[in-house]
Formats: structure tokens, sequence, C-alpha cells
């Protein structure tokens, strides 16, 4: 038998050493709720090693008994005796010394398949310690799950028992999940960390073969490029010095024909300066309209300004009005609700007054009737006494004789029961005595139990008030601080928006959007715009036709740039000459341009686009057009933008590469070596940003019309006055409140006092009261016999006398005439005090009725009081209203002259307008009474020329003179911006342009080229050099090719032994990946296709009966069948007689069987020697779980035993043996019984 029985000791429920067991094959484990059955599997798993958390507990320690005994009542409800305490005192001293156990343990005896004992023992202290026992030897968790293991009980897989509920989870869980089961099952999940592992290293190593592959063909390539690319350095050289020459004769051919053009428009001045002073004229009569229209301007926006003032002003007065008509509505509820207060109040006084009548009117009633009953009891006890029993002279001598006679009888007895009778009287005296205390502490108890209800609710009724009042200030408070807070966020808001505002003024001075800086930004943009929509060919700046494909870019991109980030890109050269002639007559300073047709274009050396990894060219970093591409190649080149200094520097120091290099930060490598670093003067990215300048000036005036906004929104004072008002107010009247509900605490828990007090004494009298009404009814019982003996000895001397008057005996007769007269006693007194009762409350001067009256006056007074105050509050509800109308009144009024100031805005904005337009067509009108000057033109143009050939370092022959006395760039303004001279009456004479002293020799032009100014002449030689240029751009020869070629070669003997290396390394980790995977496929396929072999049987087996002999369908399908570990399993399971449905829409009993199927199947994979289930029959019905039953009793040998815990009757019949737990509560512990039913299978 594998598991052979349990011992356990305070494991959980289980008080004490207990031994379950013994187990046979198929073992049922029975019992009620809250028995102790899953405890029993909770033992099971924690012997085998299963995790706390699994155990239904937090911590190990909680496993350790921790009950108590319960008390047990006594049936017969008698007191227990000394010894009897004694005795229970002692077993709750052993009872808390079991409870409170220090350790538990679990040992299993496990039988192997040569019936050899196997002890398995696990102890768990309170300290959260565990120790693990191996046949009586205490071994390490590894050699214990080692030894399990040896038995194929895999504590991980948990492939010997099911939890409570682990049905349905199985049942419902996802294809991923289920892989991972079986995964656990089969071993393979074991293999997952190494798998990952195995994996990571093949990609990193194909990574890096990949890599050294690509590096190395890149060098191959470069060698393949050096040795074509010198072949064409001679051919290259060629073209270049043809084309130079070419580009020579070209600037000497515009020379020639500016040296001639320049003297023919000299002339042209002079014939021309008759029409040139009526041009000036025109221009001055437009300059005086552009003045008046200013000055008109000015006119219109002062008085702009002023209405604006006005507007405000109205705004403030409207402002200052709405408080005052908050403070009267808040007046106004305050008094409306004080004559609600006044109204309920004289309601309520005219009711006490209304009770109060009507109250003495019934104590005059009771007294009226208690008399005339007191009258009639008078009349009625006189006329019972007329017919009560009377003697005549004769018989009453007679009855004085024999009593005489008879007190001569008995006199001992007699003199007993005069002392009985003195002590009986003194016995009821101290009993009445006894008892009118009682009676006395009883009603006093009753009354201060009536008093302590009514200051129970008085001081209920306190506290809610006070709570009410509470509220109220704590709401009040909360408004204050909400306006205390509003005030600090607007003062917070203020603070922010004035700390963005100096950012964005500070920002706006850094863009250089200062006064000057603006007008002379602005002018730019304008002219900008102007040349753009007047020149066609004008594409726009740089800084605005490309942009970084990333913000970290910009600053890199800026620097690379350098001069060229504002240059203008323009189609052709000829646009540029006149954009530069309309900026001198404009007078809008200077700007660099680019023609897209002759600017030199150095070719992009595709090498460096993978030259190291983080170096990346300019011109891959930056959007633009196709159309400017020639641009943006001119102003890049070959400059790289590196992630960081280390890559720069490898790729021009350690690389030994010509090239600019420069960081994300600025920082620059120049082609000779050296290092520019630092903060960057090209303004770090900031030309991108001066798009966003438009915005920050929006975003300055949105800040300016915030903090107007907020700083109409602040709270005003008279609110915060009025709250403080209000938190006083409720200050002080909760303090009242509290004092009040102190003072009553402080009754309330005197009468309580008063209330224990009365209770002991209570107590205390009710023994003395039973003692005294036990003695005197004693003594009531001996005076009783003595006056039985002493009637006796009467009654034979009264015979004949009693015989006489018709009584029994003279008892009778004396028992008669007594009570008569005591009824007539007590009768009268009854009524008297009933009568001074009344009277007392009717006519004494301190009665109550008395006060009720001085209450009624009192009351009437206070209404008369509060008639007067109501008309009060009413006149001042009246008189606010009216002040509310008022106020109401004035501000409509002033939003009436509100609306009349905006609507003169409104007019007067229009009218600046019109002033505005006025202004710019008089702007319009003046530029277009400035002339070209073509003189100036035609200098700028040779002048241009004249620099292009310094900057390109073109020879030009020269008879005297030298091109270094020709300025740059950044003298254009001066040489070009020099004013006009005019005479007096405003005529132009011939410009006087600068020659810098520079004689050009033009004898290399032939006669043709000197009379020939077409421009299909200029075309045909830019069609001659954009040939030669096209061709050569198109060759892109490396003239260093020679030099690089050995460097390259070694580089490439170095990089073919690295990637032979990562080669092998590549090919040693997919090998080994591939064994990792071949043996986990391998335990993962075998376990599945066993699993996948049985799920059918199984499911058929559980399934089929009378109506289904064939039972149902059930199978496992993969996801994935390359790598099925990676995937999910489906499980299909469809019962006997219905169609195939997902395993979602089963229900719940089939559910169960097809997950208790898939657990027999996947148990059946390497089983272990014994399955543990607990209530997994929970959803079956009786038919269903019989099936189960069968299932795992034709299962159930030596090699697979069964222990189920089962509800279920038609389940736990069909075991081989039970093992029923009970509670016992006695000892509060979980107990045992076990019983063998294989004695009954032959009956």
């Amino acid at each position: 038998m594998p598991l052979v029985r349990i011992e356990l000791c305070n494991f959980k429920s289980y008080r004490g050493h207990q031994i379950i067991g013994p187990f046979k094959h198929f073992t049922s484990v029975i019992g009620p709720n809250g028995a102790g059955k899953s405890n029993l599997m909770d033992a099971i798993s924690f012997v085998l090693g299963v995790k706390s958390a699994q155990l239904r507990s937090s911590q190990l320690k909680d496993l350790v008994y921790r009950g108590r005994r319960l008390a047990r009542a006594r049936i017969d409800g008698s007191e227990p005796t000394q010894d009897q305490e004694a005795e229970e005192g002692s077993d709750g001293d052993e009872d808390q010394r079991e409870g409170s156990a220090k350790r538990a343990w679990v040992l299993a005896v496990y039988e192997d398949a040569d019936k050899k004992e196997w002890l398995f023992q696990r102890t768990i202290s309170i300290t959260g310690a565990s120790e693990y026992r191996l046949n009586d030897h205490v071994v390490t968790y590894a050699a214990y799950n080692a030894a399990l293991i040896s038995h194929n009980i895999l504590v991980k897989a948990k492939n010997f028992l099911v939890f409570q509920g682990d049905v349905e989870a199985v049942a419902s869980q996802s294809p991923r999940e289920l892989t991972r089961l079986i995964e656990q099952i089969s071993g393979s999940l074991e293999l997952a960390a190494e798998y990952e592992k195995a994996r990571e290293a093949q990609e990193r190593a194909t990574e890096n073969a990949t890599f050294n592959f690509t590096k190395r063909r890149g060098i191959a390539g470069e060698i393949r490029q050096y040795k074509e690319q010198k072949g064409e350095a001679e051919r290259f050289e060629g073209l270049c010095q043809e084309r130079d020459e070419l580009i020579l004769r070209r600037i000497l051919y515009k020379l020639f024909h500016i040296e001639k053009a320049l003297e023919a428009n000299a002339r042209d001045i002079q014939t021309k300066s008759k029409a040139l002073a009526g041009l000036r004229r025109e221009q001055r009569v437009n300059d005086e309209a552009l003045e008046t229209a200013r000055a008109e301007q000015a006119k219109v926006r002062a008085a702009l300004v002023k209405e604006e003032k006005k507007v405000k002003k109205a705004e403030k007065a409207i402002e200052s009005k709405e408080p005052e008509l908050v403070a009267t509505d808040e007046k106004i509820r305050h008094s409306a609700r004080k004559v609600q207060n006044a109204r309920n109040l004289h309601e309520q006084v005219a009711k006490d007054e209304e009770r109060q009548r009507a109250k003495l009117e019934g104590l005059r009633r009771d007294l009226q009737s208690v008399q005339r009953a007191a009258d009639e009891a008078a009349e009625a006890h006189r006329r019972a006494s007329q017919y009560s029993t009377s003697l005549s002279e004769e018989s009453l001598a007679e009855y004085r004789s024999l009593k005489a006679a008879a007190s001569m009888l008995a006199v001992e007895e007699r003199q007993s029961l005069e002392t009985l009778a003195r002590e009986e009287k003194t016995s009821l005296r101290t009993l009445d005595q006894l008892k009118s205390k009682v009676e006395e502490l009883n009603t006093r108890r009753s009354k201060l139990s009536d008093d302590a209800t009514s200051q129970g609710a008085k001081k209920d009724e306190l506290e809610q008030k006070l709570a009410s009042l509470q509220a109220e200030l704590a709401h009040a408070k909360q408004e204050y601080e909400n306006q205390q807070s509003e005030r600090t966020r607007i003062n917070r808001l203020e603070t922010e928006a004035n700390e963005k505002l100096a950012d964005v003024y500070h920002r706006l001075l850094q863009a250089g959007v200062d006064r000057t800086e603006s007008e002379r930004e602005a002018k730019l943009k304008e002219t900008l715009a102007s040349l753009q929509r007047i020149f066609p060919g004008v594409r726009g700046r740089v800084v605005d036709l490309c942009k970084p494909t990333q913000r970290k870019y910009e600053t890199a991109v800026s620097v690379i740039l350098g001069r060229n980030i504002d240059a203008v890109v323009v189609d052709e050269e000829k646009t540029a000459i006149e954009c530069i002639e309309y900026l001198r007559t404009q007078r809008a300073g200077q700007a660099t341009f680019l023609p897209l047709d002759t600017i030199s274009v150095k070719p992009i050396n595709d090498k460096y686009r993978s030259f190291a990894k983080g170096a990346r060219l300019a011109v891959d970093v930056i959007q633009y057009e196709p159309a400017v591409e020639r641009a943006m190649l001119h102003a890049c080149g070959n400059a790289l933008v590196c992630d960081s200094m280390e890559v720069a520097k490898y790729v021009c120091w350690e690389k030994g590469q010509e090239v600019k290099a420069v960081t994300l930060e600025g920082t620059v490598i120049h082609k000779s070596g050296l290092m520019t670093g630092g903060r960057s003067t090209h303004g770090s990215g900031k030309k991108w940003e001066e798009k966003d300048v438009q915005g920050l000036i929006r975003l300055r005036d949105n800040l300016k019309a915030q903090l107007q906004e907020l700083n109409r929104s602040k709270p005003r004072g008279k609110a915060d006055e009025n709250i403080i008002g209000e938190i006083t107010r409720l200050e002080s009247a909760i303090t009242l409140v509290k004092d009040d509900l102190n003072a009553l605490k402080l009754r309330f828990s005197g009468t309580k006092d008063e209330l224990k007090h009365i209770e002991r004494e209570l107590r205390r009298l009710s023994p003395e009261l039973k003692k005294a009404d036990n003695a005197h009814s004693t003594l009531t019982s001996r005076i009783a016999a003595l006056q039985d003996v002493i009637s006796e000895a009467e009654d034979g001397i009264f015979t004949s006398f009693c015989a006489k008057i018709g009584v029994r005996n003279v008892r009778e007769y004396e028992e008669r005439q007594l009570k008569v007269a005591e009824e007539e006693s007590q009768a009268r007194m009854r009524y008297d005090q009933q009568i001074a009762r009344l009277t007392h409350h009717l006519f004494l001067p301190h009665t109550r009725a008395q006060f009720e009256q001085e209450q009624l006056q009192l009351t009437q007074t206070r209404l008369v009081n509060l008639r007067k105050t109501q008309e009060e509050e009413e006149a001042k509800v009246t008189e606010l209203e009216k002040e509310k109308r008022r106020i109401q009144e004035e501000i409509a009024e002033a939003q009436e002259a509100l609306e009349h100031l905006r609507e003169g805005l409104d007019e007067l904005s229009k009218t600046q307008e019109e002033k505005n337009k006025a202004v710019e067509q008089a702007k319009k009108a003046h530029a277009r009474s400035a002339k070209n000057d073509e003189i100036e033109k035609l200098a700028l143009e040779r002048s241009t020329l004249y620099r292009k050939c310094r900057l390109e370092d073109i020879r030009l022959p020269l008879l005297k003179g030298n091109l270094k006395h020709v300025p740059m760039e950044e003298n254009l303004r001066e040489e070009v911006a020099m004013d006009i001279d005019e005479d007096e009456e405003g005529t132009q004479r011939p410009k006087e342009v600068q020659d810098y002293g520079i004689e050009v020799d033009f004898d290399a032009l032939d006669d043709e080229e000197r009379e020939d100014n077409s421009p299909e002449m200029l075309a045909s030689f830019d069609a001659s050099v954009s040939k030669l240029s096209s061709e050569i751009e198109r060759m892109a020869p490396n003239l260093k090719a020679i030099e690089r070629l050995d460097d390259v070669e070694a580089k490439l003997a170095e990089t073919e032994k690295e990637a032979e290396k990562a080669r092998k390394d590549s090919k040693n980790a997919r090998d080994q990946f591939s064994d990792v995977k071949r043996r986990r496929y391998e335990l993962f396929t075998k376990a599945y296709n066993h699993i996948a072999d049985r799920i059918d049987l199984v499911y058929k087996e559980l399934t089929k009966g009378k109506s289904a002999p064939m039972g149902g369908v059930a199978y496992l399908s993969l996801e994935d069948s390359e790598e099925p570990y990676a995937a999910g399993i489906k499980y299909h399971a469809m019962p006997p007689m219905k169609r195939f449905r997902d395993m979602e829409q089963l229900s719940g009993g089939e559910k169960t069987v097809a997950a208790l199927a898939l657990l027999f199947a996947i148990h059946s994979y390497q089983p272990a020697p014994f399955f543990v289930l607990d209530e997994v029959d929970a959803a079956l019905d009786n038919t269903n779980v019989a099936k189960v039953a069968n299932y795992i009793r034709s299962h159930a040998s030596d090699a697979f035993q069964f222990i189920v815990i089962s509800l279920k009757g038609s389940l736990y019949e069909r075991g081989h043996s039970l093992v029923g737990i009970y509670r016992d509560q006695d000892v509060n512990s979980s107990r045992t019984l076990t019983l063998d039913l294989t004695q009954y299978d032959e009956q």
C-alpha cells in the first residue's frame, strides 16, 4: 500500500498526537463541513513539501494548532462546588498549556513497491522554522525532495493531489495555462530558463556574426571603390581644369559687359535727370501722405486708449456693486430664517398653553369625583353595619363570663402565644420596614431610570445640536479656507503667470525680440515675403527649408550650417542679384543667397553613412524638399553628426578621416584636427525657434489677459468679514452647547452612579428581606399552632353560645366584627389621602398647578415679545429688498453705460483699421516711387563676381590691383548701402561706384564674345560648365584612394579574423540552442502524446452509460506544432449525444467530468503512487458521481492509490475504507475514525 497512514501533532485543527489510517487502495474521507477534512488534505500537502501559500495560510506558523477548550454549561443549573471549581480550574490550565503549542509536525508512512517503509516527517515551529526528517534522520529540503522524486512524487508539478476548487480552475483555464501544466508534468519547464538563455545567446552571436559580415563586406566594398577611384583621378583632374577655364571665361565675359553697361548707364543718368526730378517730387508727395496717415492713426489710437480706460472704469464700478448685492441677499435670507423661527416658537407656546389649561381642568374633575366616591363609601359602610351581627345585654354578659372562663384554660399556650405575638409584631415591623425600604428604593430606581432616559435623550439632542453646529462651523471654515485657498491659488497663478511672462520676455529678448531687434527682424521677414512675392525664384531661408528629424540634432545641425543657416535659397544667380539690388534700394539690410544653378556642391561620400555606429551624415538628419537638395548639400557637405565625443574622436583621430564631426552638444572636430567646444555661438538650435516667436507674442498677450482676469476674480474683503463673523457666532454657540452638554453629562453620570448604588442596596437588602420573611412565616406558623390549641379549649366552652347566636365558633363572630371596623377605617384613610393629594395640587401656593399658571403667564409674555420681534424682522426684510432693488438698478445702469462705451470703442477700432489701410497704401505708393539704380546693381554684380573669384580661388587675369582689396560678405552693407548723391533740385548725378583699384585683362576674350551680349551666349557658357560639373559630380573620385588602400586592406584582414571567430561562436550558440530546444521538445511531446492518447479513453470511460455505451469524445490540439511549449493547447470535449461546443458553453457538471478526465490523463503520465482528491465531485449529479466512483474503484491498486474527500454517498460507498472526521467540542479538536469496508464486499 503506497500511503499507509498519516501521523500528525498539533497541526491546524488536530490537537495533540493523532494517527489517521490505515489507507486502502480506495479510501474515502468523509465528515461534516468544518470538521477538518481539508486540513487532512493540507497535512498531506504539508508533509510532502508544498508551500504554505497553497495550504490556505499566509505563513507556516499559522499551521500550528491554536484552539481552546470550550466551556460546558451544567445541565442541572446548580452552582459548582469548591472541589468542582478547583477541578475545572486545573483543566483550564491544562487546556491553556495545550492550546499554546510551540510546534507541529506531520509524519507520512509510505510503502514502496519492495514493501519497504519510508518515513517522511516535516516539523514547523511558531517562529516559522521548518525541519525535514527522512527515516528519523534530519535532512535538507533538497535531499527530502530528491527522495520524493525518486518515488515519482513531484512537488512542483503537484501530480499527487487536487485541491478543492482545482477542478473548476482546470475546466476554465486558458490554452497557455494548459501548456504550462503539461510543461510542469513533463519536466520541460525546468529547461525554460536554459532555453531562453540559449536563444538569447544565439541571437547575440548571430547579430555579432551579421555585424562582422556586414563590416567585412563594407571594407571589401571600400577596397573595390578605392581601386575604381584610382583610375578616375587623372580624368577628374583634367575635367576640373577644363571646367575652371570655362568658369574663368564666363566671369571675364560678364565683367567685360558689366564695364560696358556701367559706362552706358552713366550716360543715361545725365540725360534722364529731369525725369528723375519729377519722380522725386512725386516721392515727396507720397511721403507727406504717409506722414499725414500716420498722424491720423496716432490720433485714433489715443482716442481708442481713452475709451478703453472708460470701459475698464465702468467694469470696476460694476464689480464694486456686486459684493454689496451678495451681502444684501445674505441679510434677507438671515432675517427670513429668524421670522420663520419666531412663527414656529409662537405655535409651540400656544400648544403649551392649551395643554396646561387642559391639565388643570382634569385635576379639578378628579377632585370632585374622589369626594363623591368617599361620601358614597361612608354611606355604604354605615348601611352595612346595620346588618352586622349584634348581641343583647344578656348574651353580651354571657359572652364575657364565658370569655373569662376560657382564659383560665391553656394558660401556658396563651403565655407562649403572647410572647410569639410580640415577636411576630417585631418581625412584622422589621419586615414592613425592609419592604418599605425596598419599595422606596425601587421607586427611586424607577424615577432615576426615567431621569436617566430623559437625560440621555437630552444629551443626544445636545450632541446632535453640537454636531450640527460643528458641521456648520466646519462648512463656514471650509468656505473661508476655500476663499483663502482661492486667493492663494489666484496669487500663485499670478506669480506663475508673472514668472511665465518674465520667461516669455526673456525668451523674446534672447530671440532678439526687443524694440530694435524686433523692428529689424520684422522688416527682414517683411522684406523676405516681398522677395518671394516679387521674384518667383526665391524659395526661402535655409532654416525655413530644412528641419532636424529629432530635436536632439538641432544644436549640431545649427553648428554645421553655420553662416548658411540664414542664407536665402534662390533658383538662379540672376534672381540672387536682383534680390540683392532690392535689398539695397529698400535699405533692408544684408543677406546671403545660394543660387541652385551655380553653387558648387561636393559629392557626398556614401561610406560615411555606415562608417561608425553613432555617426551619421548631417544631410541624413534633416528634412527638406528635393528641389533644394543642392543647397542643403552645399551647406552640410560631408559633415557628420556624432552621438558623443568618443564617436567623433574615433572617426577623426583614430580612423584619420578628414571630415568635420559635430557632437550633439555642439563640439566640433574640424578637418584639420582642431577642436572647438564650449557654448555654441549659433544659438543651440534657436534658429528653428524663430518660427515660434509669434507664438511667444501670443502667449505674452494671453498671460496679460489672464493676469487681468485673475485680478478681477479675487475674493472681496467683505465676504471674508461676513464669514469670519459667522465663524465667531458659531464658535460661541458651540461653547455654550458644550458647557450644557458637560453639565448634563455630569448629571447623567451622577444619576448612573446613584442607580448603581441603589442596585447594590437592593442586592444587599434582598437576602435580609428573604430572611425576615422566612422568620415571620415561622412565627406565624407557630402562632397558628398555639392558636389551634387555644381554639379547641375555647370551642368546648362556647359551643352552646355559638349555636344560640348562629355562628360556627366564637372566632367567626370576633373576626366579622373586627373586619367591618378595619374595612371602614381603610376606606376612610384611602379617600382622605386622594383628597389631600388633589387639594395639594390645586390650592397650595407652591404646588404644580400654581407653577403651571406661572409658566403660562411667562409663555404669554414671550409670545408678545416674539410677535414684536417678528414685526421688526419683517420690516427689516422689506427695507433690505428695497436696497437690493436699488443696487440692481444701479448695476443695470452701469451695464448700459458699459455697452454704449463698447459701441464707441468698436466704431473707433473700425476707424483705426481704415487709417491703417491708408498708411499701408501710402507705403506702397512710396515704394513704387523708388527706382532701381542700374549702376549700383551692376557694381554689386561686379563685386559679387570679384568675391566669388576670391572665395573659390579663381585666378582672374588682372592688369592692376589685387582681389584681396575686395571686402568679404560681412561688409556688404557698407559697400552697397551708401546714400545717392543729389543736387539741389533733387536730381541724381552718376553714381561713383567702388572698383577697388582693380583692372581686369580681357585679352582672353575673342571678338565674338566681346560683341555678343545676348543671353544665348551666357547660356552656352552655363551649359558647358553645367555639363562638365555634372560629369565631375557623377565621377566623385577619391583623390586619397591610393593612400587609403593599404590601410583598408590591413583592416580587412583583421576584420576577416573577427568574422571567422563570430561565425564559430554563432555556430556553437546555434548548436547549443538546438540541443536545448530538442530536449525540451522531446520532453514536452512525450508527455503531450501520452496525455493526448489517454484523454479520449479516460473521457469515454467516465461518460459511457446505457444510453451512450460509446461515451463522449475528448482530444487535445496544439496551436504550434513546431514549438508547442511556446503556444497554447486547446482541450475539446464533446459529451455523449451532444454536438460539438466550446468548453465555456458546457454545463458545470460536464466541465467537471471533462476536467477530471484531463486530470486522470495527466496523472497517468509518470503517475505518483497515490492520488489525493478534495471534493472533486461537488458539481456532479449522482449518475456522474457513480461513474467517477466506478472509474476510481476499477483503477485503484497496489501501485495506484486513491484518497478522496467527498460528501457524496454514491462515491464513498464504493471505497475500500472510510476515514470519518468529526469535531470533538470537548477538546475543540478534529478527531478521526477508520472503517474497513472490504469486510462488507461479500455481503
